[in-house]
């Protein structure tokens, strides 16, 4: 392991980094609203072209392969976004993220092939798998270039680079399935897509925010002590942001062991609708957290807490929008969006929106806590939250069906809202120290 003075040495880039202008709150936030809504509802279209082109089944394989491989990868994320955009000492360099990126997303590929054979998926599911791997380890090279975009609250950038991969994400898939009319196809429109974005996009920002002419910004580094201290610091967060990715799975896994695949189109196209809010939510955590850092570790913890509380309400806001809406136009949106069969599971839906009113608070709560460094805090937060998730399913599925898995997603949030919080306020109590000792106390 390496000592802390290596850790913390300055990192010597091969060219400085320029001083560019870091964008306000409110600019930032202008930029990632309308970019992460038309991201979102690209997304969303991916959904209804399978629905149209193919059926809930064709839908039920996309998911399926989402089910196996966002895990892996949400995992060997190691959240280095996270901390990278709160690396408010410049501890690591961004060669280190991507250095490490690069192993994490090998691995996690290679992970993604050995499950899916060892659960007995072949030909089309065991390809799909694959493809969608491989679009992932795409999107994650792009990631970790968005983290020191959001590192120099520089969220225009990023702003247009999802707003470039929403509709070729869209043009991607809706293209290979038409073109073929199997998942397969629609997979391989995903990768073409993710590749284009990282390359003519992604890079070149990469590029400019470290301020290098050459190709030299975008090269990785790979000194052994440095990235054994970033993956120290990300392990924990890498178990935390797998149990996440369990709370959201687990119900897809007992829906397709118990109801099928076509059953898990259906249930999975109604629960992406979570993500109606999260547009929103996603954005401001994004913005926030670098300011979120920054005032705790100058100890401003009147001024954390005043911006935590007002992120809280407002997506408390949000979430009961979200529930009201749902006797209003919920069962038109459902026959809209993917067809007369899913008109009628109105109930799940409104037990979806209860389920993204909690996931909100948890968002929120997540953000805050890496940024005063409260990882070791998570862990067991989160197996708890796995923990009731299973119980859950195991006991709501067999009586309420799909909306037995509805009600699992939002019993998995609501103790680790009440237990963050709590960590959270602690932490920035008035004279509870500097934010410099938060890592050694957890």
């Amino acid at each position: 392991m390496s000592s802390a003075s290596e850790l913390s040495s300055p990192i010597s880039p091969v060219t400085p980094a320029p001083a560019i202008r870091p964008l306000s709150l409110r600019e930032n936030f202008a930029w990632t609203l309308p970019a992460n809504l038309t991201y979102a509802a690209c997304q969303w279209g991916i959904l209804v072209v399978l629905a149209q082109v193919g059926s809930t089944g064709l839908v039920g394989l996309y998911v399926l392969g989402l089910s196996i491989t966002a895990p892996i990868f949400v995992c060997a994320s190691l959240q280095l976004r996270a901390i990278q955009a709160t690396d408010t000492n410049a501890q690591f360099s961004f060669g280190d993220y991507l250095g490490l990126r690069l192993v994490a997303t090998v691995v996690a590929l290679v992970l993604s092939g050995g499950i899916a054979w060892g659960l007995g998926h072949r030909d089309a599911v065991f390809w799909t798998v694959m493809l969608l791997a491989l679009a992932k380890s795409f999107e994650s090279i792009s990631d970790v270039i968005y983290g020191l975009l959001q590192q120099r609250e520089r969220m225009d950038r990023v702003a247009c680079s999802k707003a470039l991969h929403g509709p070729a994400l869209l043009l991607g898939v809706g293209g290979g399935a038409v073109a073929t009319g199997d998942i397969v196809g629609a997979a391989t429109g995903l990768v073409a897509a993710r590749l284009l974005v990282l390359v003519a996009c992604d890079m070149p920002l990469a590029a400019w925010i470290a301020g290098a002419r050459t190709s030299q910004a975008l090269r990785p580094r790979w000194q052994p002590s440095m990235l054994k201290g970033l993956a120290a610091l990300g392990l924990p967060l890498a178990v935390v942001t797998l149990l996440i990715s369990l709370e959201t799975n687990i119900p897809r896994y007992f829906v397709i062991h118990q109801f099928g695949v076509t059953r898990l189109g259906l249930f999975g196209a109604i629960a992406a609708l979570i993500t109606f809010g999260g547009i929103f939510t996603r954005a401001m955590n994004q913005v926030c957290s670098p300011r979120l850092a920054k005032m705790f570790h100058a100890g401003d913890f009147g001024g954390f807490r005043r911006l935590l509380g007002g992120i809280l309400a407002a997506y408390l806001v949000l979430g009961l929008l979200g529930l009201a809406m749902v006797p209003l136009m919920g069962r038109w949106l459902l026959g809209t969006l993917f067809g007369a069969d899913f008109s009628e599971h109105i109930n799940l839906l409104l037990v979806v929106m209860l389920a993204a009113a909690v996931a909100y608070q948890s968002g929120a709560l997540t953000t805050s806590m890496i940024a005063i460094r409260a990882i070791g805090s998570q862990l067991p937060l989160r197996l708890m939250t796995v923990a009731t998730s299973l119980i859950g399913c195991m006991f709501l599925m067999p009586r309420y069906g799909l909306l037995g898995a509805g009600m699992a997603l939002v019993m998995a949030k609501l103790p680790f809202v009440i237990a963050s919080l709590v960590i959270v306020l602690r932490a920035t109590r008035s004279g509870s120290g500097s934010g410099s000792q938060l890592p050694e106390r957890d």
